[in-house]
């Protein structure tokens, strides 16, 4: 569906009654707009639906000023501080925060929700190409095999051109530490098919920058597919985590994690718009995910945001939250 501003604020006012994002049966409280912003699906369950709604506002706020952060996260509920029963609870605890009447407070909420709103709908964090862009990915599909001699990964995508005359494009792969004290890790890149390798720089200890020649030049909207094969080096340890930060508009990302059948981990859960500070403290909460009979997980990610962590960990043994 298209999504007018009006539709979204509309609802975004709806949800700040109550308790706001913690109220219970939120399912049956969200709209269609913010299920299409926020990427719920038919079936996700009320616990599912407070998460993805918390991480669309919270990652939308996260370079917002501090004052118009607190109006737009107090009101719903996601003001770790002020998670009161009742809107006009929270209003006036952010009346005190900022030393402002009710009325007054209530005004700046809903040009607080008006800036969300712009922010949410902003053409380069729906999927739309920004004009410097020459190029997006269609689809990008890895498969990480872990029951191996090494962790293996093959990577396929199909690349749409955004203007005339594309024939080289950059890809960038980053590598968490090989172990906990922070030591970089190595990789092993193999061109599958459909490209060149022409260069491959480290402009950092942990990220690569590949620079791959296609086989003919793409005027604007043509395709191409090629398939890259990553290997972790023999010994090598490897952090149990693969996640995706997309650096450019992508339509679909979708990722299929193999685990030896004799060697399950203990919990595996789903990265679904994470940020970087984030990764390294996440847990499985309602994001677990199950690891079919021939020991494999898949996750899919329609239009991932730009700058944020898409895909799976896991740790070896089941524990405590």
């Amino acid at each position: 569906m298209s999504v007018t501003p009006k539709q979204l604020s509309d609802e975004l006012h709806a949800l700040c009654r109550g308790q706001g994002v913690q109220a219970p049966g939120i399912d049956k409280q969200v709209g269609p707009a913010l299920r299409e912003v926020c990427g719920i699906g038919k079936g996700d369950a009320a616990e599912i639906v407070r998460t993805k709604v918390t991480a669309w506002v919270t990652g939308l706020t996260d370079q917002f000023p501090t004052d118009l952060r607190l109006l737009v996260l107090v009101p719903l509920g996601l003001h770790e501080d002020a998670q009161n029963r009742f809107l006009s609870e929270r209003i006036d605890w952010l009346a005190g925060r900022l030393e402002r009447g009710a009325r007054t407070v209530r005004r700046r909420v809903a040009s607080g929700v008006e800036r969300l709103v712009e922010a949410g709908l902003n053409p380069d964090r729906d999927g739309s190409a920004a004009p410097a862009d020459p190029w997006h990915v269609a689809e990008f599909d890895a498969l990480l095999r872990l029951d191996g001699l090494t962790p293996t990964c093959t990577e396929r995508r199909t690349v749409v051109a955004d203007r005339d005359g594309i024939d080289e494009i950059e890809w960038s792969i980053t590598l968490p530490a090989a172990s906990d004290d922070g030591v970089p890790g190595h990789l092993d890149v193999q061109v599958l098919q459909g490209v060149e390798l022409v260069e491959s720089l480290r402009p950092s200890s942990r990220r690569w920058l590949l620079r791959l020649r296609l086989p003919h030049r793409l005027d604007s909207g043509q395709r191409h597919r090629f398939a890259l094969e990553v290997r972790v080096p023999v010994g090598q340890a490897m952090r149990p985590t693969y996640v995706f930060w997309p650096e450019r508009r992508c339509e679909r990302f979708r990722l299929v994690v193999r685990f030896p059948r004799h060697d399950l981990p203990g919990d595996v859960w789903r990265v679904d718009g994470a940020l970087h500070r984030d990764t390294d403290d996440l847990r499985p909460g309602v994001n677990r995910l199950a690891v079919n009979d021939i020991g494999e997980v898949e996750v899919n990610f329609p239009h991932p945001r730009e700058g944020r962590g898409y895909g799976v960990q896991w740790r070896e043994t089941s524990g405590i939250d």
